[in-house]
């Protein structure tokens, strides 16, 4: 239940105000994402698999819950988002409209002894609208990837992606 609360608390600060953060329909996906989640951890998948439905059929979102999403998860105009079963969140990212986050065709990565196929996104990342980050890549902390760009290669901390894979950061500007 951290994790709900540390959403919760995300939201509001975007928001400005605790209260106005039960009126916000973002709130209800992190919180349907959550339940799908634990109930899959549980190995109750038959309702886990309900939860995701709800999501998908109320607010045309698909977080798959096998994806492992720490607290602080904050969607806005959430609308078309799709995050696949292996995505990593290590918290604190805001998710624009239409986003895309996942595989590429099979391709794996090993890294620390482990392969993954998925995205892992480490704290403080902004994805803008229509952005889209796709196989084992690693956006590192304090990263904004700009709308519609295509992310298929890591990115370093503290950088923003413009375009298809084009990276600013310091050193560039």
């Amino acid at each position: 239940m951290m994790s709900v609360s540390r959403d919760f608390n995300a939201l509001a600060e975007h928001c400005g105000s605790k209260l106005k953060v039960f009126a916000k329909i973002m709130f209800y996906v992190a919180l349907f994402f959550r339940i799908s989640h634990f109930l899959y951890k549980i190995k109750l998948v038959p309702f886990s698999r309900l939860f995701w439905l709800l999501n998908r059929v109320l607010f045309s979102i698909d977080i798959d819950p096998r994806a492992v999403i720490k607290g602080g998860l904050v969607i806005l105009h959430g609308a078309g988002i799709v995050i696949g079963k292996s995505v990593i969140i290590n918290g604190n990212v805001k998710i624009y409209q239409g986003v895309t986050l996942g595989g590429n065709n099979g391709k794996k990565r090993k890294v620390g002894g482990s392969f993954f196929s998925q995205p892992i996104i480490e704290e403080n990342v902004v994805i803008g609208i229509n952005a889209v980050v796709l196989g084992p890549v690693i956006l590192e902390k304090k990263v904004n990837i700009g709308a519609n760009a295509i992310v298929t290669k890591d990115v370093p901390a503290n950088s923003t992606v413009v375009s298809n894979n084009k990276i600013l950061n310091k050193n560039n500007l």
